[in-house]
């Protein structure tokens, strides 16, 4: 049942956005399969093998942490301001976005972080055959997130034409819905 959930929803979207689509004759399916067949391929591998429980495991205690030290940060700056077990807005989302945004910006200073995302989004737009901007900024949604992702191109986002700035935001909006599907499984 879940094989055929997973068809009927990839079939479902292929469709939409075929329908939505302006340029229809200009759709590249070939890299589609191709990113279609290496997420499968990836997913199995990460799921179902110990080293890829391995790796998930430590990524995911590697943004625990900081997500800890953030909130360690906002209680120091800011303890004793809200309600003892209030879910505060401002201090519970808001300023640990603030923290990451400020750790991505010094990874961005020393030119760490865009070295990473450049090479990994150089091999994907080579394997996908889709442009540089595009693979290098669905590679930094995956590993800053959408709401910390413009922040990595935003000297190119003045002279991105509207076509493809929308193309980086409904990439960067894919990794929110995967983040929600990886929350609720």
């Amino acid at each position: 049942m879940k094989f055929l959930i997973f068809l009927l929803g990839l079939v479902v979207v292929f469709f939409l956005a075929f329908l939505a689509s302006n340029n229809r004759r200009h759709i590249k399916i070939k890299p589609m399969l191709i990113m279609l067949v290496i997420q499968l391929i990836l997913t199995y591998l990460l799921l179902n093998t110990e080293v890829g429980l391995i790796l998930i495991r430590g990524v995911s205690n590697l943004f625990g942490k900081l997500l800890e030290y953030a909130a360690d940060g906002v209680n120091f700056v800011f303890g004793g301001l809200a309600n003892k077990g209030a879910m505060v807005f401002f201090l519970n989302v808001l300023l640990p976005i603030v923290f990451i945004s400020v750790l991505i910006g010094i990874l961005q200073h020393f030119r760490i972080l865009p070295f990473i995302i450049r090479y990994i989004g150089f091999v994907l737009s080579k394997i996908n055959g889709l442009g540089k901007l595009e693979s290098y900024n669905a590679v930094a949604s995956a590993i800053v997130g959408q709401s910390e992702v413009f922040i990595t191109v935003k000297k190119q986002l003045g002279r991105i034409p509207p076509p493809r700035l929308y193309t980086l935001c409904a990439s960067a909006m894919s990794t929110v819905s995967m983040s929600i599907v990886s929350v609720m499984l």
